[in-house]
């Protein structure tokens, strides 16, 4: 909800020992005071304060079920806190981005963009109803709506004085070629790329955005990345990208059991600085430890609370005894392991030669070799449609190449995890999907327990008779993990691993590829988590013969690695070529030759008539009516006023050149 500008004195305390010795503080452009959310009895969001300053860029993380999503719909007005405030600084343009953004019903996508046009349409209509209201206006009026009209020009100014060329500007930079398409016709991806162009289009001074990388390929997330880094309002972005969190923000809040708690920096700063806390943290509690084991000694030897001093010492032993209790109530950091195989060899997948292409559809791999050897962690990197979930099939065998072979190791045990998700059987429970309605399960180090293994992965007990086909894309994919790690595999393949995993998630995820013995193919939007686990890059070069490259490195060096070889090859092109033969120069005449005494003369006579135009332009430009409506002449003057100087200042650098060439003769 907004609300008047506030002086925001008690929301700043938080912040004030961190900037007491900065001269100025920036304005808040956005806040939470108090703001308490429940759903039930336990608040999800508890007198949470959040001050987001003018010009900040602030990460915001946590588990999923935390409260991000909460945060967001609190923002976006979508919901009202049960306590507190939710401010937006008046007359400040703000700008929000959901998860799964929603379009006008039946809207194309011409029709998407032009809406977040409001704007820009609105002041082209007042500065039309400006010019109708200054005819027959008293003098007293008229001052006013001269200086309202000055402002909307030069906003105007700024804009244009036409819509077409923004939105063909928003169309190109996010790739909308088709503007004639229904939006809730396309996929997860292209809607997610018409909804940044809306809020690209609104050129808004605060910006919220929900999980924008998600659906996206990574062409499209380096072009939202360097939008963010040049844009200049303050932003909120709640994303598991941590990549793009490094790149952009300068400031991580991270959502704790419904608190905020801040850190300065982009992601690895937080990472450093959490790590820390965390080890003080643990001193801490350490050193209160061993204090409560000498108090409670001294409570077994029959302290008895005969004095008021004998009374007090108890109660301070029972109140360390809850404290102790609660700083140790942290959830158990359970180890994430992948079992290998047993096969020994080094050489487990040869390709040689691969082509494939679907019917009636272009190639997607053009003669691809490629050696899969034992202890390789290679990832898979191209925009979506390029072919990576198909290379992974024609290597697994599950697709058969139009040319060239595929050799496996005959003892080979692949485990695959597929981005569809179909390993799950949606008609069974949690629990019969992981252990086939066996009370243990083995996990390489022991059996234990099968329900008790599943709620290592965040499902309770009371909820493993719940059907498959009830779990969210988180959940289904925590589900085939614990699956994917009771099988030792020589190979494992796993495609968009990342989707829907909360933070902490991922970091054990991560921890547990890099201890996997075996190898490892790897498909994935998350750039970090590709260059925390990949050794090897295969990586799609749609300019390249073949198209598929392979690096050795994780995907962060891939362009370095490919500029220096494209620059290889063209240094040796050149030292092949043949060396032309040397050719005396010949002596140029001084002064203009009789080509250029003739362009002399075309540019004299060219600056003339343009002269001539903008002399009659400014005459246009002058008429009061020249704006009266969005159809009226000025509106065109103006344009080719401005194309009429640029023409002139072009014919008038060569004129110069021409001149001094001419003054040599």
């Amino acid at each position: 909800m907004e609300a008047s500008e506030s002086s925001g004195q008690g929301l700043l305390q938080p912040w004030e020992s961190e900037r007491s010795e900065e001269p100025f503080l920036p304005s808040i452009a956005l806040s939470l005071i108090n703001v308490t959310k429940r759903y039930g009895a336990t608040p999800i969001l508890d007198r949470l304060n959040l001050g987001l300053f003018q010009g900040e860029k602030v990460g915001l993380i946590g588990r999923n079920g935390a409260g991000k999503s909460t945060l967001f719909r609190l923002l976006s007005g979508d919901e009202t806190p049960d306590e507190g405030e939710v401010i937006v600084t008046q007359g400040l343009r703000i700008a929000r981005l959901s998860q799964e953004p929603h379009f006008a019903t039946g809207a194309s996508v011409r029709q998407a963009l032009e809406a977040a046009l409001a704007d820009h349409a609105a002041l082209l209509e007042r500065h039309q109803a400006i010019h109708e209201r200054l005819h027959g206006a008293k003098s007293s009026e008229e001052g006013r709506l001269l200086d309202e009209l000055q402002s909307v020009e030069h906003q105007l100014e700024r804009w244009g004085w036409d819509l077409t060329p923004r939105l063909k500007a928003a169309a190109t930079t996010w790739g909308l070629d088709d503007l004639d398409a229904e939006v809730e016709s396309l996929s997860g991806g292209w809607r997610k790329r018409v909804a940044l162009a809306q809020a690209w289009l609104k050129e808004p001074d605060v910006l919220v955005l929900d999980e924008p990388t998600n659906h996206l390929d990574p062409d499209q997330v380096e072009k939202l990345e360097a939008w963010l880094q040049a844009y200049g309002g303050a932003l909120l972005l709640i994303t598991h990208d941590r990549h793009l969190l490094d790149g952009v923000v300068t400031r991580m809040l991270e959502l704790e059991e419904g608190a905020l708690r801040s850190y300065e920096g982009g992601y690895s700063d937080y990472l450093l600085e959490r790590s820390d806390r965390e080890f003080r943290e643990a001193r801490l509690t350490e050193h209160m430890q061993n204090r409560l084991r000498r108090e409670m000694a001294w409570l077994r030897r029959g302290a008895k609370a005969r004095t008021r001093k004998s009374k007090l010492r108890i109660q301070d032993v029972l109140d360390l005894k809850d404290e102790v209790g609660e700083r140790t109530r942290l959830e158990i950091r359970q180890g994430l392991a992948f079992a290998a195989g047993g096969n020994r060899s080094d050489a487990l997948i040869r390709a040689e030669g691969l082509r494939f292409a679907y019917p009636g559809a272009p190639e997607l791999l053009e003669g691809l070799d490629v050696n899969l050897q034992r202890g390789m962690r290679i990832a898979l990197l191209g925009p979506n449609g390029c072919g990576k979930s198909t290379l992974l099939k024609l290597l697994l065998g599950e697709l058969e190449p139009n040319s060239g072979e595929v050799v496996r190791h005959p003892k080979l045990a692949a485990t695959v995890i597929s981005q569809g998700r179909g390993e799950l059987d949606g008609t069974r429970s949690i629990l019969d999907n992981l252990a086939d309605r066996a009370a243990l399960v083995d996990t390489g180090n022991g059996t234990v327990l099968a329900h008790v293994y599943l709620t290592r992965f965040g499902f309770p007990v009371d909820q493993q008779a719940r059907s498959a086909a009830t779990l969210s894309g988180g959940e289904r994919n925590r589900l085939l993990l614990a699956k994917a790690m009771l099988s030792p595999a020589d190979l494992l393949v796993l495609d968009e691993p990342t989707n829907d995993l909360d933070i902490p998630t991922l970091q054990n995820l991560e921890e547990a590829l890099t201890g996997f013995g075996g190898t490892l193919l790897l498909v994935s939007h998350d750039r970090f988590f590709l260059d925390q686990v990949a050794t090897h890059t295969l990586a799609w070069n749609g300019e390249g013969t073949p198209r598929w490259e392979w690096y050795e490195g994780p995907p962060s060096t891939v362009r370095t690695l490919r500029e220096a070889r494209a620059g290889e090859q063209a240094a040796a092109r050149i030292e092949a070529r043949p060396a032309p033969k040397s050719e005396a120069p010949r002596a140029r005449k001084p002064g203009l030759s009789q080509k250029e005494q003739r362009r002399l003369a075309e540019v004299e006579g060219a600056m003339e008539d343009l002269h001539a135009r903008l002399a009659d332009l400014e005459v246009q430009l002058a008429d009061p009516k020249a704006f009266l409506s969005a159809e009226a002449p000025g509106h065109r003057a103006l344009k080719d006023r401005d194309a009429a100087k640029a023409d002139l200042e072009r014919l008038e650098l060569e004129w110069l050149e021409l001149e001094e060439k001419r003054s040599e003769g």
